[in-house]
């Protein structure tokens, strides 16, 4: 099953992003969690891919960003605003259920995560904390070891971007086709899901049931 890559805006983003967002803010106030070192088995692989990949020790928020952080975000970030991002980088969903530019409104919880925001978004966010979004590998794995996923309701009503979302080609068909039994666990169908669900996104997207959190390397 090949991979897709990611497309050359998405590159370029990636290029000029520490330079876009001004001085890195390291003063996040999520508190991020230790998820150490260990293999992580892929619901899908290449021919040439082991069954296992070693997955080297990070820190990950320990919960999805929220409005209140994102709103201190685009104060810093004019470019970031929803008036005056590029449709290029958020499509008109983009925080659509905030009242204004800088006013979350009556409706919407500062200490709720984050949603309605594109990759780009997510990503440009990140590097201005310091961090980084996770790889699907990184955040699958984490999900797995630290059971920050809850139950199966949860991954059908909310989802979290990672950096190479779009890189496992997998159909909506294959949750219940005969693709499925491809999958190193066939039966893990939240998996299945979650691997769709990216799949199906672009990078300009902005859902209401998609957030993201952030991660960070260990020196």
């Amino acid at each position: 099953m090949k991979a897709k890559k990611i497309n050359i805006t998405i590159l370029l983003v990636l290029l000029i992003g520490c330079s876009s967002f001004g001085k890195i803010n390291l003063k996040a106030s999520n508190k991020m969690i230790l998820v150490r070192g260990g293999f992580y088995c892929p619901l899908f692989k290449s021919d040439n891919d082991s069954s296992k990949q070693f997955i080297h020790a990070f820190y990950i928020d320990q919960n999805p960003v929220t409005n209140e952080e994102y709103l201190k975000f685009v104060k810093a970030n004019p470019e970031w605003r929803r008036s005056m991002v590029k449709i290029i980088f958020a499509d008109a969903n983009y925080l659509r259920k905030w009242k204004s530019d800088l006013d979350l409104g009556n409706e919407v919880k500062s200490n709720k995560p984050v949603t309605d925001i594109s990759w780009y978004a997510a990503n440009a966010y990140c590097t201005w904390v310091g961090k980084r979004l996770p790889t699907v590998a990184e955040w699958e794995y984490a999900a797995e070891k630290l059971r920050m996923i809850n139950n199966s309701n949860d991954l059908v009503h909310f989802y979290e971007w990672t950096f190479d979302f779009n890189e496992t080609n997998i159909e909506a068909s294959s949750i219940c086709g005969g693709a499925g039994a491809s999958a190193t666990n066939p039966k893990d169908y939240p998996a299945f899901l979650r691997f769709s669900f990216r799949n199906s996104l672009k990078a300009n997207y902005s859902m209401d049931d998609l957030g993201f959190r952030c991660v960070t390397g260990i020196n």
